[in-house]
């Protein structure tokens, strides 16, 4: 029996408060090194982890805890995912980012002024990505390698949009090995979800200098949009470079994709059972 309107409610409710939780830590740790420098790359890598474990975890019985478009469509083409579902759940996602990053902008109100003082910028005006980045990705890392021309030069359009295509397959090739039940090698007692934010811990560790590592259209999106309403302006959309809003999304829908191809080619159907 098909399922019906209510449960598709529900789970569109669990992905928006999984959503939620995972950028109100991740962007939350963003946020305390910008305006605090206390938790440096390795403290940032660790808590975005970790909001990918506690989101999944806190809403995976009922949704699946997708909390990434990247994986919904990646599950619809390659794990039977409905294909009806894709857009609610998406929307959902984008909502979550986006109230999670409305409630960091309430919590560190008295300091966005004061930061973009000491930084010497005015948000919404080249530099005011070093504030931005709290919300949204940017290339190279704005807070780590510098957003100079000279500072933009060192990664291109081309590299960042290899690095977040490459980076998003190794995500969710990860996440089908962690949850497939052919595999005599996946972790027991449901701990796939806290492997699967070591495996962001990780990405996150390696690259996010080079492009912050969204891995996560809505990580992105949702609160760039937040970024652009509180007055980040052509900071948020287009972005520094004209390209940051669509970058975001595109690359890792792709790698997203390639991750489900390679997984499949390379591991799944050396596996005992019937294939899907």
């Amino acid at each position: 029996m098909p399922e019906n309107k209510t449960m598709l409610g529900a789970q569109c409710r669990a992905e928006f408060l999984g959503t939620f939780i995972l950028i109100l830590v991740g962007d939350g740790a963003v946020a305390v090194d910008v305006f605090t420098g206390s938790l440096g790359l390795w403290g940032v890598a660790m808590l975005w982890g970790l909001g990918v474990t506690l989101g999944v975890y806190a809403v995976g019985a009922v949704s699946g805890g997708h909390l990434n478009p990247a994986v919904t469509v990646t599950l619809a083409l390659f794990r039977g995912f409905p294909r009806r579902k894709i857009a609610p759940y998406i929307l959902s996602q984008i909502l979550g980012a986006a109230a999670a990053a409305a409630t960091l902008w309430v919590f560190w109100y008295g300091f966005w002024a004061v930061k973009a003082s000491a930084l010497g910028v005015e948000i919404g005006r080249e530099g005011s990505q070093k504030l931005a980045m709290v919300f949204c990705c940017f290339y190279p890392n704005p807070g780590i390698v510098g957003a100079t021309a000279a500072d933009l030069a060192k990664v291109s359009t081309g590299q960042a949009f290899f690095v977040e295509a490459i980076l998003t397959m190794f995500l969710l090739l990860m996440i089908l090995a962690l949850v497939d039940e052919r595999s005599s090698g996946i972790p027991l007692s449901n701990l796939a979800p806290l492997f699967i934010g070591f495996t962001v811990a990780v990405i996150v560790g390696i690259a996010s200098p080079l492009t912050m590592d969204a891995v996560n259209p809505v990580r992105d999106f949702g609160p760039r949009l937040l970024a652009w309403l509180v007055g980040f302006g052509s900071i948020a959309f287009p972005g520094p470079r004209g390209n940051e809003w669509w970058l975001y999304i595109i690359a890792p829908m792709l790698g997203g994709i390639v991750g489900g191809i390679i997984y499949d080619a390379v591991v799944r159907r050396f596996l005992p059972g019937k294939s899907q």
